[in-house]
């Protein structure tokens, strides 16, 4: 079909990708700046036991709306949101690689910004800062327009509209999660994607479904709680602030305040990572990373490096100030138990339940 590719793409560097999408409800991070921001350039003024939000009492931080609304210097600036977050704001999708292979380097490309590429739109093609248009109650929530940021536009990496693979519209939208084409006819697809809220048989057959959530539905859940709409025109703002190939490296942009920010600082990527610390302790790199990517995809957390051990090693200090420590089976008898506070004998696929019990607060929806 003229205007369309349809070439095949390298499977074997995409195979088994996971990627990640972070988003912003509601201006949450500029809110949040801004209130560490009338923290510490007020704190005298209202009598705050510390300049940093982070510091402040559960009381003082109930206090802190009304005093903001009452500051004739701050009041005009906009609203605050005093609590730290306490919804996960980031998905994790698994890309269907091997059937899709089109649709699937196209959207790893846009969610790592495409080397800096700009398109013929003269917009640079990246997920990054993108708008998310589309919040339709109890159906899908779309995204993708880097272009115009309002579903009536898209650019895919390869210049043109790629052709529909006919695997991905085999696939069935039969369930919350599931990743696929926009599109505005057959043959067509851009940038534009979609995540199912619950099933939609509508699409079954006319949009290519290229991946699914596996990570990250308590997110879905609160996107479509916030800004879903009988429309689709989002109640609230909904964008995507960071995106990018999961990890066991990646961390979440959203947190609790590690430092506060000036002024200059508004509406920008906070950095205020406090997540819980987690010990693993493994027989090998190889094991410790099998955890480690265990723990990110289920939990906010902080995770040491491996520790390697022998026969000599002293364990009874390696468990001071972290919250958890998880032992691989075949180290266990290594491991002092009375001497190290919080660890737990766990295999990877235990690691979940294990996280649960132990900080219910940051866990991430995983379900099926």
């Amino acid at each position: 079909m003229s205007g369309v590719i349809s070439t095949t793409t390298n499977e074997s560097t995409l195979c088994g990708t996971l990627c990640y999408l972070d988003f912003d409800v509601d201006n949450s991070l500029s809110k949040r700046s801004l209130a560490a921001y009338f923290v510490a350039s007020t704190s005298l003024r209202y009598g705050l036991t510390s300049n940093s939000i982070n510091d402040l009492g559960g009381s003082e931080i109930k206090r802190l709306r009304g005093y903001f609304s009452a500051d004739y210097e701050f009041n005009s600036r906009g609203e605050i949101e005093p609590e730290p977050m306490r919804t996960n704001v980031r998905i994790v999708v698994k890309l269907h690689t091997e059937e899709c292979p089109l649709a699937c380097e196209n959207f790893v490309k846009l969610c790592e910004g495409n080397d800096g590429k700009v398109g013929e739109s003269g917009k640079s093609q990246t997920y990054e800062s993108c708008n998310v248009h589309r919040v339709q109650s109890d159906f899908v929530l779309q995204s993708g327009d880097f272009v115009f940021g309002n579903g009536t536009g898209g650019e895919s990496v390869y210049g043109k509209k790629f052709k529909d693979e006919r695997p991905g519209l085999s696939k069935k939208h039969d369930r919350a999660g599931v990743l696929s084409m926009g599109n505005s006819g057959k043959n067509s697809n851009t940038s534009q994607f979609f995540i199912t809220f619950s099933p939609a048989p509508q699409c079954d057959g006319k949009h290519v479904v290229f991946g699914e959530v596996v990570s990250g539905f308590d997110a879905l859940d609160y996107i479509h709680k916030t800004a879903g709409t009988p429309s689709g025109q989002p109640s609230k703002p909904v964008v995507i602030t960071n995106c990018g190939i999961f990890n066991a490296d990646t961390q979440p942009s959203l947190g609790f305040w590690l430092n506060v920010p000036d002024d200059s600082f508004s509406g920008s990527t906070p950095v205020f990572y406090s997540w819980p610390r987690i010990l693993i302790i493994a027989p090998t790199p190889a094991a410790f990373d099998r955890f480690k990517v265990q723990c990110l995809l289920h939990c906010f957390c902080k995770i040491s490096s491996h520790v390697p051990l022998d026969s000599s090693s002293d364990c009874s200090e390696l468990g001071e100030g972290y919250g958890l420590v998880i032992v691989a089976p075949a180290v266990k008898d290594k491991i002092n138990f009375d001497r190290i506070r919080n660890a737990k004998v766990a295999k990877p696929n235990e690691v979940a339940s294990l996280l649960q019990e132990t900080f219910a607060g940051y866990i991430l929806d995983t379900r099926k």
